[in-house]
């Protein structure tokens, strides 16, 4: 496809590295807008963003090599310790990169007693939009590319990194459309509680791209390891719907200790009630009128 947008010298820009600090530049946009409607300190984001940032790359680089063997460990030699440390080669594991973020925030809401809950809520959204831009970038590098198809929308790609030569999935695109349309519902759902259940844009964010990830591996033709004949990232993605699933359960059972009246059942009940008992503006001026008429007038003296 196109893994070089510009190459001028011995300047190089990456497709897929452009448009990934394309997603992080909007993902901090999009947490630092909703951060304003809450109570969770900004800083402590900006003041780790770097070290966060390491953590998160070198989780994920980690993941990549343990998983792809083959490439780094074929040949051991002197070459091999530099081979590992060169991130450029866009070697980088999407499962590594969630759990290196989720235990550096997970840290540094502990270190600041900062809520954990809440921070996720607000980069819930933010991430899913990010990964919209992701995406695009491996559809323009030729990763993460999908199994044969004689559908029309399959696509042939001329890249040394896929194997096939036949028309293909074009599973970055489906993981594109899905992200973007969760990154928008969670934003919505996020503005809508304003912080009422703590955790929860969180859990339907995670089973629900959890569930579409895990389908989305089925169509996916790329090398990875395999654990009874399921992809690495296919069991990833079920025990995270599974997680994601109980906890949407102890929320509304009410077993996770939360206040009786926060249960999601009765949230949302309420929610639909105060919908439905607000009268309209033109019936509330009409009922103000009999009553007007009633309300004796005050004596002047």
């Amino acid at each position: 496809m196109y893994p070089i947008i510009i190459e001028f010298g011995f300047i190089t820009v990456f497709s897929l590295w452009f448009f990934i600090a394309i997603g992080f530049t909007v993902g901090s946009l999009i947490f630092a807008h909703l951060a304003k409607r809450t109570r969770v300190r900004f800083s402590l984001l900006t003041d780790n963003s770097f070290s966060l940032f390491l953590w998160t790359l070198l989780i994920s680089r980690a993941f990549f090599v343990v998983t792809h063997p083959d490439i780094y460990f074929y040949n051991i030699h002197l070459g091999t310790v530099w081979s590992v440390l060169s991130v450029w080669d866009k070697g980088l594991s999407f499962w590594g990169a969630i759990l290196g973020w989720v235990s550096g925030i997970l840290y540094l809401g502990c270190k600041r007693s900062e809520s954990v809950l809440k921070l996720f809520d607000l980069l819930t959204p933010a991430v899913m939009i990010g990964l919209f831009f992701g995406c695009i970038g491996t559809f323009l590098d030729g990763i993460n590319y999908g199994t044969p198809t004689d559908l029309p929308w399959g696509m042939t790609f001329r890249s040394a990194n896929v194997k096939y030569i036949s028309p293909i999935h074009p599973t970055q695109l489906y993981g594109a459309f899905y992200s973007l349309l969760l990154g928008f519902g969670l934003f919505v759902l996020f503005k809508k509680l304003r912080s009422a259940l703590p955790g929860f844009v969180t859990e339907v964010g995670v089973f629900s791209f959890g569930l579409l990830k895990f389908f989305e591996e089925f169509l996916r033709g790329d090398e990875t390891i395999k654990i009874f004949s399921m992809r690495a990232p296919q069991i990833a993605a079920a025990l995270a719907v599974i997680a994601a699933s109980y906890a949407i359960y102890l929320r509304y059972t009410n077993k996770n200790g939360g206040d009786p009246d926060r249960r999601l059942k009765y949230f949302v009940a309420n929610k639909i009630l105060k919908k439905l008992r607000k009268p309209d503006s033109s019936e509330n001026a009409a009922k103000m009128i009999p009553l007007q008429n009633q309300m004796p007038s005050a004596s002047r003296s």
